[in-house]
């Protein structure tokens, strides 16, 4: 009897030693793993931001910015539709700290908190669609060798000013007129701080200018197709709409991929 005590002794200290070392394993694998998390400072840490690897089908059923951080940063910054949020009861949950997920926490809500619809207005009459592909990035050559830093939203019917442009948040025209690349072209800065750039417009809506407040869903122009040349310069290229988003990171205003943010809006 004595001995047959002292064996299940001995097998629930091993399990408490088992528990104990998987435990300690746990704490000392997630404590390298967020210690090795790069910061949104960082040129990592701001790329992969940039990239807005976060899937429309996520950011649709995210809870919060707080739980999109931790999902972001669990999945090392990339986030599909199908990716499992960061466990709740978990060494990485408990450990990751706030000084680590604030800065994306801003970051987030400076793009997501004010978005409200698609910045072009679906056709009246359900004849004619819209398309646009993940293209930020993409090498171009017009005015010296760059890249992509929006999504092109194409339309069925080539026809300039056929499709109108609105607002997607509400905000503030900061920026309007020419630019050769842009074309006629309009910046709207909205309430947290995100800039939102519509891009080769035909023309604009009357009454916006430069100071303007405009509410989300607001007529402020029409697709076209200018720029490219000096002002007035049409045709060289197909008549869309490009939508840019930007926001400023440690001082430095940079894009951030719209693609996702687009679906989401859809």
């Amino acid at each position: 009897m004595r001995i047959q005590k002292r064996k299940l002794l001995y097998v629930f200290l091993s399990v408490l030693l088992f528990a104990a070392v998987g435990g300690l394993s746990g704490f000392l694998n997630a404590s390298l793993e967020i210690r090795e998390l790069p910061g949104l400072s960082s040129d990592t840490g701001k790329e992969r931001f940039r990239q807005f690897d976060v899937a429309a089908e996520y950011l649709s059923r995210q809870g919060g910015s707080g739980q999109l951080v931790e999902d972001y940063l669990y999945h090392n910054g990339s986030l599909s539709g199908n990716s499992s949020p960061c466990p709740r009861f978990s060494w990485y949950h408990f450990l990751l700290s706030e000084r680590q997920k604030e800065p994306y926490i801003r970051a987030f809500e400076t793009i997501l908190s004010d978005i409200r619809c698609f910045p072009v207005q679906k056709d009246p009459a359900g004849k004619e669609s819209l398309t646009f592909d993940d293209s930020w990035g993409g090498a171009r050559s017009f005015g010296g060798e760059r890249h992509h830093e929006g999504t092109d939203i194409m339309p069925s019917n080539k026809e300039r000013g056929y499709f109108a442009v609105v607002s997607t948040s509400d905000g503030v025209v900061e920026k309007k007129g020419w630019l050769k690349l842009g074309g006629y072209r309009l910046g709207i800065r909205a309430p947290h701080g995100a800039y939102f750039y519509y891009a080769h417009l035909d023309r604009y809506a009357e009454g916006v200018e430069e100071g303007t407040k405009v509410k989300a869903g607001q007529i402020i122009g029409y697709m076209g197709d200018t720029g490219y040349g000096e002002e007035g310069t049409r045709g060289k290229f197909a008549v869309h709409l490009h939508f840019g988003i930007y926001l400023t990171l440690d001082g430095e205003e940079v894009s951030v991929n719209p693609y996702q943010v687009l679906r989401y809006l859809c």
